[in-house]
């Protein structure tokens, strides 16, 4: 906001503070201070208005106030006098509609003939050229004067271009178009407010007036707007078109509907001076719902407990006067005060002790440490171990990814999924609430396949299951791999390892692993359901190929889908002590062969019973499946290798100890899987 000094110094009997001291005040209790120049014998204030005092405060008036209310100095507003022809009539000259009370809060109209159109006076040429703004004529050039010193915008038209002499506020229709003043044509649409006559649009409703209604030399008989619009509506147009002006910026931030009347009076006046011109008597005024002042509850213990000072009910009650709020009611213990309709931004009590706490000075209040006990926040669980399970996932490799909630009608026919169907779906591929993670993997491993060859993706977020009338909401963890090792077992095992990475560092213990082909997408050769505490946590393992075509995916594609909130009840993060033996281990190496059908499965719980019988408290063993091989030359057979370690808590293990325990592994493997060992 450009401020003129000299125009300033006109609301006030008293002299202002020298220019320098003035926009420094100014900047310490209300604004930012942009500049500070000068323009012959004139100095312009430039201010900073935040967005919360745009409303009343883009305007001399506005600022005048706050000069009054932080100097305490007496306000003197323009008087505003008009004469009026009372022969003639207002309301035989024009007709006002507005279609939609929505979009236009209040309009007011005045009418004035015999203008005479002429330059404007040279006092109000030069603060309109110290602003900013270009002098044009003396009724334009009123319009801006009085939007600069009152900060409403204003519009005069030609009342002989107004076609049946009726003014009708409406949205544009999608075929219009409209020349601005500025000779820029704009084609405007449904969403668009404008001023219209009966055949065409005159403005750009809050932005910009028209051609066709243009004040010109020719110019006799002129209608005044003075309106108030909604101020979203003006803003989105104004972005829409790319054309923000004086006016737009006004309208956008909640101006007082109760200034229009005042403003149009006082631009009346203006032109009658400035142009000779005669006022119809009466004002056309469509003011639909009233706005009325505000009323708050001041609690004086919450103003001093807020504030961090005492501030005494007088002085609460002068600084109120001089902020131009009325106190309707007192006693010792609070205010009921009454806010002034200009100030818009002050909805709640906390704003009128901001307001307060400005006029009086923060510089009173003295700084102090908190005299409270800030209480650590309760730790949410939830929260933790998903940001657990997330970190453990992204070092394995894996990067994490978000879906909508929702899945398209080929996804729940593919997966044959029960899932609820949305009422009002933004589109077609949004028609049901997602039952499983899983579905939307495959489109995006479909969509990374276009860019990478091998990658590892998950999500941990909530599905939506049906329970009869109902819908329930469960928090799942669902992954998918795409690896280009060529054996598909080797691959399931690798991610099996990373599972139980996982689970032990969750503190996950007493996994269970059972063979799993329920479901319609898994291979049945390389699928597992994990079972901890006789619940079953969910799945991992193989897509089956002829499944993974359904997306025109022919990678193989290993998923996991787990149940967080079970697998969550399962987490722990205490720690089992293991004493260190300072004994060295005993590494041995087996290998073997079994009939090609038997599953990875199959060997690891065979190897799991077998170290359970001869594990003692003293004698730690630990087994893992090193490889499985298959060629040409083992007909049905495949090659399996297991590592052994082996380590006692008090001696060294003999050789005769160490085969006895791995004779006892090959055994079992020989009566469960027909284990051959390889010579």
């Amino acid at each position: 906001m450009n401020a003129s000094y000299n125009w300033l110094k006109t609301f006030f009997e008293k002299p202002l503070p020298l220019p320098q001291k003035l926009a420094d005040i100014l900047t310490l209790h209300s604004f930012e201070n942009e500049s500070l120049v000068k323009k012959g014998n004139d100095y312009i204030l430039g201010l900073d208005v935040l967005p919360d005092r745009a409303g009343d405060c883009l305007s001399h008036l506005g600022i005048a106030r706050e000069c009054s209310a932080i100097l305490n100095l007496k306000l003197s507003e323009p008087k505003i006098k008009i004469k009026e022809e009372k022969k003639t009539k207002t309301k035989n000259f024009l007709q006002v509609e507005i279609k939609n009370k929505k979009d236009c809060r209040r309009y007011t109209a005045r009418v004035l003939f015999d203008v005479k159109i002429k330059p404007s006076p040279k006092w109000v040429q030069d603060r309109l050229i110290a602003c900013g703004l270009s002098p044009i004529n003396n009724v334009v050039d009123a319009t801006n004067y009085v939007m600069l010193e009152m900060g409403q915008p204003l519009h005069a038209f030609d009342y002989e271009n107004i076609s049946q002499k009726k003014i009708i506020i409406r949205r544009a229709s999608d075929k219009e178009k409209l020349t601005s003043l500025s000779g820029l044509e704009y084609k405007l649409n449904n969403e668009i407010l404008v001023i219209a006559d009966p055949e065409k649009p005159l403005a750009l409703a809050g932005i910009k007036g028209g051609q066709k209604a243009e004040i010109n030399s020719k110019t006799k008989t002129i209608i005044l707007e003075s309106a108030n619009f909604n101020p979203k509506l003006i803003s989105q147009t104004a972005r829409k078109i790319n054309l923000r002006t004086d006016a737009s910026i006004r309208f956008e931030q909640n101006l007082d509907p109760n200034l229009t009347e005042k403003a149009i009076n006082r631009l009346a006046m203006l032109i009658q001076e400035f142009a000779d011109a005669k006022i119809a008597q009466g004002l056309i005024d469509i003011y639909p719902e009233k706005t009325l002042p505000k009323k708050l509850t001041l609690d004086f213990k919450k103003l001093n407990n807020v504030l961090g000072l005492e501030i005494q009910p007088s002085q609460v009650f002068t600084i109120l006067k001089r902020l131009n709020m009325g106190v309707l009611q007192k006693d010792a213990k609070k205010f009921t005060v009454q806010i002034p309709t200009f100030r818009q931004d002050i909805t709640i009590p906390e704003n009128l002790i901001e307001e307060i706490g400005r006029i009086h000075g923060y510089e009173k209040i003295i700084p102090c440490l908190p005299c409270d006990f800030l209480a650590p926040v309760k730790r949410n669980n939830d929260l933790f171990w998903q940001n657990q399970t997330k970190d453990i996932l992204k070092e394995l490799g894996y990067i994490e990814i978000y879906n909508y909630s929702f899945i398209s009608q080929k996804e729940k026919d593919i997966f044959k999924a029960d899932a609820r169907k949305i009422k009002n779906p933004v589109s077609s591929d949004f028609e049901y609430l997602r039952p499983s993670l899983v579905f939307q993997l495959f489109s995006n491993a479909k969509e990374n396949l276009k860019t990478f060859k091998q990658f590892k993706i998950f999500e941990l977020n909530k599905v939506f299951l049906k329970e009869k009338n109902k819908t329930k909401e469960v928090r799942k963890i669902a992954g998918l791999i795409i690896d280009m090792e060529k054996d598909p077992q080797a691959v399931f095992s690798k991610i099996r390892g990373e599972i139980n990475y996982l689970l032990n560092k969750l503190g996950c213990d007493k996994i269970n692993y059972l063979k799993n082909s329920d479901e319609i997408f898994w291979d049945k050769q390389n699928t597992l359901s994990l079972i901890s505490k006789n619940k079953n946590l969910g799945f991992f393992g193989q897509v089956s190929p002829e499944f993974a075509e359904n997306f025109g995916i022919k990678e193989k594609i290993f998923v996991f889908d787990f149940d967080f909130e079970k697998l969550q009840s399962c987490c722990s993060e205490e720690k089992t002590f293991e004493p260190i033996s300072f004994h060295p281990p005993a590494l041995r190496d087996i290998s073997g062969l079994v009939d090609e059908n038997i599953s990875l499965e199959e060997i690891i719980n065979a190897l799991s019973s077998s170290i359970k019988e001869i594990e003692k408290p003293n004698l730690k063993i630990k087994a893992e499946l090193a490889d499985v091989y298959k060629n040409k030359s083992l007909i049905n057979k495949k090659s399996v290798t297991i590592n052994i370690k082996l380590q006692h808590l008090d001696k060294t293990l003999s050789s005769e100890e160490i085969n006895k325990a791995v004779n006892h592994i090959i055994k079992n493997f020989s009566q469960k899987l027909g284990w051959e060992e390889r010579k």
